[in-house]
């Protein structure tokens, strides 16, 4: 398992315009990275790219049958994540900073033996100029929700939504989910969850729309 700092340092000080300028290239169809499509499957794209750290840099990709606000709003509904995100079993809002940036709190389950793994980290919203609505997740350290024992206080190193306007009725979505877990994970395990994790929530949230377009 790879030593990581904690990024909540690198938001203060001078810092702070270093890593927005650095995940907001990334944001930009992920700057000039080469990457590999490792799984096609259910109408889902899967693809990876090679990173200086140990654990695996994945990406998955959809076009899902609903329009970018549909997306946007069940993103948006912070409490009902657990029901589509996988192994996801919390989810609050510790602070709204503004109406387009929060921090956020959300617990995830690593089954026993192992502890949880919790994580505090910022979300920031934004609409580039090509109309994408684009999410940029990061860990942030936050007197508000202290580390606690029974859990494992992840790293996410870097988390985005990309959602990009088809027609009224679509959108192609892009999830991105790199986080060290830490602890005493191997790291194959670490690596089998990393793959799993960006396509099935892609799936998760394909069919929370599904529910949310029926309901009455």
């Amino acid at each position: 398992m790879m030593a990581c700092n904690r990024l909540g340092a690198a938001l203060l000080g001078g810092g702070a315009m270093l890593m927005f300028l650095v995940v907001a290239l990334a944001a930009d169809n992920n700057g000039g990275a080469d990457w590999e499509e490792i799984k096609h499957a259910d109408g889902i794209r899967v693809l990876s790219t090679d990173v200086a750290q140990d654990i695996v840099k994945v990406k998955a990709i959809a076009v899902l049958a609903a329009s970018p606000q549909a997306v946007r709003a069940v993103i948006d509904a912070v409490a009902q994540q657990p029901a589509w995100v996988p192994y996801l079993t919390e989810t609050r809002v510790l602070k709204n900073i503004s109406p387009d940036e929060a921090l956020l709190y959300s617990r995830f389950d690593a089954h026993w033996p192992a502890r949880d793994r919790d994580f505090v980290y910022r979300s920031r919203v934004s609409r580039d100029a090509a109309g994408r609505i684009v999410y940029r997740l990061e860990s942030y350290q936050s007197p508000l929700m202290p580390e606690r024992d029974d859990y494992v206080r992840g790293i996410l190193m870097e988390g985005l939504y990309i959602i990009e306007p088809k027609d009224k009725d679509s959108a192609r979505v892009e999830f991105m989910f790199h986080a060290d877990p830490r602890g005493r994970l191997p790291l194959w395990i670490v690596n089998i969850v990393q793959r799993r994790f960006p396509f099935q929530a892609l799936l998760g949230l394909r069919e929370r729309l599904g529910l949310n377009a029926a309901a009455p």
